[in-house]
């Protein structure tokens, strides 16, 4: 069974349910699970890529670089969006615009669907939006969007705080989705590295923060946990400014009522003379 775990790059335990599941091919002898590599491959290739593909062809999730999902065009470092739909649809907008993603549409309603089953937003203010259903042909390439939000957007999390960060994965094939999946949820566990990559100011710097931490996690370097509350974003003073008058122009906008056009007032015409009374000399 660890085997066959390590084979498919999935936790022993879930390997498990499959196979009492009776999903995947296996048999048992002297109370003990056998597994056949062919029946593994072919399930597999049935399961996860489809006819119109060879398997071999799909890169494995535990070794491809993010570098290769994750280009500098798949950075957005200010989100406009302020509710939870609005993020979906702007960071698959972001996918589409750059060719990644065939069907928009069918893509943000899979996304939402999922978040309406459970949020896939974690403590310490991370989601990680995906769809249930891997629908390759809607897909154009494996593709991760990164967006983030400066004030924050209520998305779920299970500690009721805003969530300030966004990765949309669009990765085609569950051979990939789970890896990379797990890689980003451990490099992404330690508080100081998202505060660093809440405080960066641009994608450049945010993209080769996440390209770090990704390689140490794939080095088999497991990230030193800190305490979340010693570690908070600091902005720089640029960055800080800004923000603080868009929050200012928000809370003006919301707080001052709109002024009334005033008509103007006409100067007051000067009396006619009196053609009959005589003039002064």
């Amino acid at each position: 069974m660890h085997e066959l775990a390590a084979y498919l790059h999935l936790d022993e335990m879930t390997v498990g349910k499959l196979v009492t599941a009776g999903k995947i091919p296996s048999l048992q002898v002297d109370r003990q699970w056998r597994f056949k590599r062919t029946a593994i491959d072919a399930w597999i290739e049935e399961q996860l890529v489809g006819e119109d593909e060879n398997f071999a062809d799909v890169p494995d999730g535990m070794k491809l670089p993010l570098e290769d999902l994750l280009p500098d065009q798949a950075i957005i470092t200010n989100l406009r969006a302020k509710t939870p739909v609005g993020v979906i649809e702007e960071l698959a907008a972001r996918a589409y615009t750059n060719g990644w993603l065939v069907d928009k549409p069918w893509f943000v309603g899979a996304v939402v669907e999922r978040e309406s089953l459970a949020s896939t937003a974690m403590e310490g203010g991370v989601a990680f939006l995906h769809t249930r259903a891997k629908d390759k042909g809607k897909i154009g390439r494996p593709f991760v969007v990164v967006g983030r939000s400066w004030e924050g957007i209520m998305f779920g999390s299970p500690d009721g705080n805003p969530t300030y960060l966004f990765f949309l994965l669009g990765l085609k094939y569950d051979r990939l989705h789970l890896p990379i999946l797990g890689r980003l949820a451990r490099a992404l566990r330690n508080p100081a590295t998202i505060a660093k990559l809440r405080a960066l100011s641009s994608p450049d710097q945010l993209r080769a923060l996440l390209l770090k931490e990704d390689a140490a996690v794939r080095a088999g370097q497991v990230p030193e946990i800190h305490d979340a509350e010693a570690f908070k974003p600091k902005l720089d003073r640029t960055l800080r400014l800004r923000a603080i008058r868009r929050l200012q122009q928000a809370k003006k906008a919301e707080t001052l009522p709109e002024k009334p056009a005033t008509p103007r007032k006409r100067a007051p015409k000067a009396p006619a003379a009196d053609k009959d009374k005589p003039k002064r000399t």
